[in-house]
């Protein structure tokens, strides 16, 4: 086999996780589940629907009720009907104040438009949250930016884990 050959894949494996890598719209830094979390009850949630965001903070200083309606638009599932109040109610809590679970339970935000829109989101049930994460998206152009709504998507799914990483042990075959 020559040089070059290895060459050409190490380069084609580099440029695919490169761009894999791009696909994501933002980033999850820290997720938390409690032990409370019923993956077997929950984690088909994002993919059936309908869901409800509670929503605080507005980063593009548009109208709170246009920002309640875009959240709960962009984290529906395809097919789901989503009607005020209806479905499983998830937390989002924008801006430099979206620092924790409690800021997002409590709906704490800020409506100041910056470069990184930080988010909290969260699962809660009764008094504290059942899961939650901290997470961030930068160069969102506006409210109507896909990447904002796919990062919104993302946020929600990853809500609803299917495992809970603090009792199942990992898992390696597809099938899990």
């Amino acid at each position: 086999m020559s040089p070059l050959s290895a060459l050409r894949r190490i380069t084609a494996t580099l440029t695919a996780l490169l761009f894999l890598s791009s696909c994501s719209a933002g980033t999850i830094n820290y997720v938390h589940i409690d032990s409370s979390y019923d993956p077997t009850s929950l984690a088909r949630i994002p993919y059936t629907g309908p869901l409800f965001a509670e929503v605080s903070g507005n980063p593009f200083g548009i109208p709170q009720a246009d920002m309640q309606r875009l959240v709960n638009n962009a984290i529906q599932p395809p097919g789901a009907k989503a009607e005020t109040g209806q479905g499983v109610r998830v937390h989002f809590a924008f801006g430099a104040t979206a620092a924790d679970r409690h800021s997002a339970c409590s709906m704490a935000g800020n409506n100041a438009m910056s470069n990184t829109i930080s988010v909290v989101a969260a699962l809660c049930r009764g008094s504290g949250a059942t899961t939650y994460l901290v997470g961030s998206v930068d160069d969102i152009k506006g409210p109507s930016d896909p990447r904002f709504e796919s990062f919104l998507r993302q946020v929600t799914v990853q809500l609803f884990p299917r495992t809970d990483p603090n009792r199942d042990p990992p898992c390696f075959f597809p099938s899990c």
